[in-house]
């Protein structure tokens, strides 16, 4: 097919001649110019007519559109076997929609012009505003951690709405009374006879007595207003959500007891004084019932102590080690030292109080004496264990062999470190591995992240622990044998005693006896 593709002269002619021989070679003949004129001209009639009736029946009308026009075929409105075109023609294309109605805003002019031309008094167009507002008003928003007395500040303000209501009841009673006395007649017309308490006199006279007693009969006892002024007072108004989180986040750190650190953390994160979270402090833990979720804010801050003391456990612990280390080292290191310092005592004392020490009354050698060496610089525990943490030894035992990934001495540096820095700052650790010349070639040791150095910490703890039990039992059972013999020997002693007084009760008795036995000497005189 691709080697044909070129197409000849003669093809290309025979395409494009394709079908003009036969219409040119028709049965009718040839076409005249006269056929054509024809043919034009019953076009042109055609086309007249399609626009004559486009023009007649296209309305331009969405709701009048077929799919056929009008050939009979089906129809857009037709459904069911039922034609709706015509049904509702003259319902329009829209839904009548009611009319909007505007919500109302408040106007200043408008409210105060309504009261005004209510009717009464300013004193009880003002009464009665009061008591509406009261008797609306729900009160503050007391927040839980503001550690107000909410049931007994809501039971006050419900008295308070009760209270509103019959002063509303009363109001609208004066006012009553008031229209009565603009219909009542008055005490100065002879012509209409008054009954005692009708007139008009007598009637405005009451209003105004009711009226001047409202302040007097509708409000707080002073009691309860006492009571509510000291509730309100008992609040922090000032404290937000915001500062009571970081008030329980700092218990969680400090403990409830470290008072100091907790007072600092506040003061110096929200920006409130100390005396004021100080009072805060005091108020949580005698009201910390008035909190809604106070079992959940409880339980962390016990975890957060929990976790304190675990942490000081561990450092007890660490230092536990390192003490019976350094204490080891020193004796080794520096011995006889304690020697050299009670020799230099006596020697001041002697020196001091002009008598010759014990040593210097031993008889001197000729020549010039020799004097006493020099005490040695006694180094920190800190600079002590900066030169001696790699002799620190593990009792690792039988489970720990043959699985170790870690050297003793990469186990005596964690501890150093933890230590030095404290136990959960593995990052610092970290950093002091790679900085130790000791490891510069410890790759293994080097390479460790700080997930994997917390860790082996946690082990190397563990094996401290257990090791400080091991010898504090060992300890308690040297102190329980050291107890018993004790008792043994004084035992032994009072039983020795018991004897010997037996036997010298014994022997002094028996001397007695020998005594009582002998004859007496005869008396010569007589």
């Amino acid at each position: 097919a691709e080697q044909n593709t070129a197409l000849g002269k003669d093809e290309l002619m025979h395409m494009v001649r394709f079908g003009a021989d036969q219409i040119l070679s028709g049965k009718g003949g040839t076409y005249t110019d006269d056929d054509i004129d024809a043919l034009i001209a019953k076009g042109d009639a055609r086309t007249e007519e399609m626009q004559a009736k486009l023009q007649k029946d296209a309305k331009h009308d969405l709701a009048s559109f077929s799919l056929l026009g009008d050939d009979g075929g089906p129809d857009t409105f037709s459904f069911g076997g039922e034609n709706y075109r015509d049904k509702n023609k003259n319902a329009g294309n829209f839904i009548n929609l009611p009319q909007r109605e505007r919500k109302r805003n408040y106007d200043v002019n408008e409210y105060f012009r309504e009261t005004m031309n209510a009717g009464g008094s300013s004193g009880i167009r003002a009464h009665a505003a009061d008591a509406a507002a009261r008797k609306k008003r729900k009160g503050p928003n007391y927040q839980d951690f503001q550690l107000y007395n909410r049931p007994r500040l809501e039971q006050i303000q419900q008295l308070e709405r009760e209270i509103a209501l019959k002063k509303e009841a009363q109001i609208k009673a004066i006012e009553a009374i008031r229209s009565k006395a603009r219909t009542a007649p008055s005490l100065h017309n002879a012509r209409v006879s008054v009954a005692s308490g009708e007139s008009m006199e007598e009637l405005t006279q009451q209003a105004e007595d009711l009226e001047a007693r409202l302040d007097l009969d509708f409000k707080l006892s002073e009691k309860d207003q006492k009571e509510k002024d000291e509730l309100h007072d008992e609040g922090f108004p000032d404290w937000i959500r915001k500062d009571f989180k970081c008030f329980c986040s700092s218990m969680e750190k400090h403990g409830r007891y470290d008072i100091v650190s907790i007072v600092d953390d506040v003061a110096a994160e929200v920006g409130k004084a100390e005396e004021d979270v100080k009072k805060y402090y005091i108020a949580f833990w005698k009201n910390f019932e008035r909190i809604a979720d106070h079992k959940r804010i409880i339980d962390r801050i016990e975890k957060g102590e929990k976790k304190i003391l675990r942490l000081r456990q561990i450092r007890d612990s660490i230092n536990e080690k390192v003490d019976r280390h350094l204490k080891e080292k020193f004796r080794e290191i520096y011995k006889g030292i304690d020697a050299l310092k009670k020799q230099e005592e006596e020697a001041a004392s002697a020196a001091a109080s002009g008598t010759p020490s014990k040593r210097s009354s031993s008889p001197k050698p000729k020549g010039t004496p020799k004097k006493p060496p020099p005490i040695p610089d006694v180094p920190t525990p800190d600079q002590l264990l900066q030169y001696t943490w790699p002799t620190i030894k593990f009792s690792y035992g039988q489970n720990w062999k043959g699985y170790r990934a870690y050297t003793e001495e990469e186990d005596a540096f964690l501890l150093y470190c933890m230590w030095k820095h404290g136990f959960g700052m593995a990052e610092r650790i970290r950093m002091e591995i790679r900085r130790a010349w000791q490891f510069r070639f410890d790759w293994f040791f080097k390479s460790r992240n700080a997930q994997e150095i917390q860790k082996r910490c946690e082990a190397v703890v563990r094996l401290i622990e257990k090791e400080n039990d091991e010898i504090r039992k060992k300890k308690e059972q040297a102190e329980q044998k050291a107890i018993i013999e004790d008792q043994k020997k004084k035992a032994e002693m009072a039983a020795k005693k018991t004897q010997a007084e037996e036997a010298q009760a014994a022997s002094s008795s028996a001397g007695n006896q020998q005594e009582d036995a002998q004859p007496q000497p005869m008396d010569v005189s007589a």
